[in-house]
């Protein structure tokens, strides 16, 4: 089975919260609102486009959600009116692979919290008979009524973008103050979805680590740049240069350290407070087996609760203490462990999350011929939404894609 065989394959539509959209007004604000939509660029790629198009700089761009590059997607942008020139926002806009129209404006920028939902309609292609019947399946024991279903909040493989190829999470690095193997691992090692240029530089800097002032020569202008740098003046202030990396790559680092213990100890609490309740669907994953509870082994109790991101400060409680002390344990850590030491940020902040969601207006089309790979093979088409924050990439998993 494959999904994203061509953009429109994967659509996107960004819903968002009652409140927020009631303060976007007619009459001129201090932020323009614009609903942008793209296909072939990520979120940040529209957001250099736009400022460019309207000749301003890119932090005079705001957006709420990271939307996939290779995908049809609509979402929202806030702009600073006061970094662009009087009367030189029109109400329409575009550029290749985007375009954008402008709602109305607002007092602040937009963040995270505006959305509230995300809508998704997925084409699946190259499935079997079998395949579709097993779907089918997994959706009867997963629905609570017919159009919604109720999913662990795993997350997903976007995620863990720091976590190089399988060599581990660089934040536990961090943590154990092995600042050198951390920033070999962040600059120096290739991943699979790195562009060329950006597999090119970490080789040269993998093949000259150690020759500071000489690879200085060698790097152009590119993010990895200030770490040599500063390595090129203090060659064993491994900290230092790991913390002139851009502040978001960064914190990136410790969120996907987070969300894998946040997953490794979901999955620890379906296996001993859900299996033995009732059947659990097993999905394979590259960053860890996920496991979801069907409808007759999830409590109602259970469902409803919310589970930390740890920090240093994070308590465990119940019903999750155990799960949690005993991924903590398979790590070699504590909870009073989640610190970097010698710098104040990146730091590990706690942050709730939901244990489940709910998938609603959830269908799956019968199957069909697959217009794209043809012969035997069908494709599917499902429809859904979910909460801000949620994966459509785990539903699929739930669903055995």
């Amino acid at each position: 089975m494959t999904i994203k065989r061509q953009p429109s394959d994967f659509q996107v539509i960004e819903h968002l919260e009652a409140a927020w959209q009631a303060k976007v007004v007619t009459e001129p604000r201090a932020f323009a609102v614009l609903r942008l939509q793209k296909e072939g660029l990520a979120t940040p790629e529209a957001a250099v486009q736009v400022a460019r198009t309207l000749k301003c700089k890119s932090g005079a761009v705001a957006y709420a959600g990271l939307k996939d590059k290779h995908a049809q997607t609509t979402q929202h942008f806030t702009l600073r009116l006061d970094q662009i020139e009087a009367g030189a926002l029109p109400e329409k806009l575009s550029g290749p692979g985007w375009q954008a129209e402008r709602l109305g404006y607002c007092e602040a920028p937009i963040a995270s919290d505006a959305i509230a939902a995300n809508e998704f309609t997925i084409v699946v292609r190259g499935m079997t008979k079998e395949s579709c019947r097993d779907m089918d399946q997994a959706a009867d024991l997963l629905r609570f009524s017919p159009d919604a279903m109720r999913i662990v909040n795993y997350f997903g493989d976007q995620r863990f973008g720091s976590a190089r190829h399988g060599q581990g999470f660089l934040a536990k690095q961090l943590i154990k103050g092995e600042f050198e193997a951390a920033l070999k691992l962040r600059i120096a090692t290739t991943a699979r979805k790195d562009r060329q240029s950006q597999k090119d530089v970490r080789r040269a800097i993998a093949a000259g680590w150690g020759n500071w002032k000489e690879l200085l020569k060698q790097l152009p202008n590119c993010p990895e740049r200030p770490c040599i740098v500063r390595l090129a003046d203090s060659p064993k202030d491994f900290r230092g240069a790991f913390a002139a990396l851009p502040y978001f790559e960064q914190q990136l680092c410790v969120y996907a350290y987070q969300s894998h213990l946040w997953n490794a100890t979901a999955r620890k609490m379906v296996a001993q407070l859900c299996a033995p309740l009732g059947p659990v669907l097993a999905a394979d994953d590259e960053y860890g087996e996920l496991l979801f509870p069907t409808v007759a082994a999830l409590p109602p109790a259970l469902a409803h609760i919310e589970l930390p991101l740890f920090a240093k400060q994070t308590e465990a409680v119940e019903p999750w203490k155990a799960a949690a002390e005993a991924v903590l344990a398979e790590e070699g850590l504590e909870m009073r462990d989640l610190a970097i030491p010698g710098l104040r940020r990146p730091f590990f902040g706690e942050v709730l999350r939901h244990f489940s969601v709910e998938a609603c207006n959830f269908s799956i089309s019968a199957p069909s011929k697959d217009r794209e790979r043809g012969g035997a093979l069908l494709e599917r088409t499902l429809k859904f939404k979910l909460p801000r924050g949620a994966y459509a990439t785990v539903l699929l998993r739930a669903l055995g894609q």
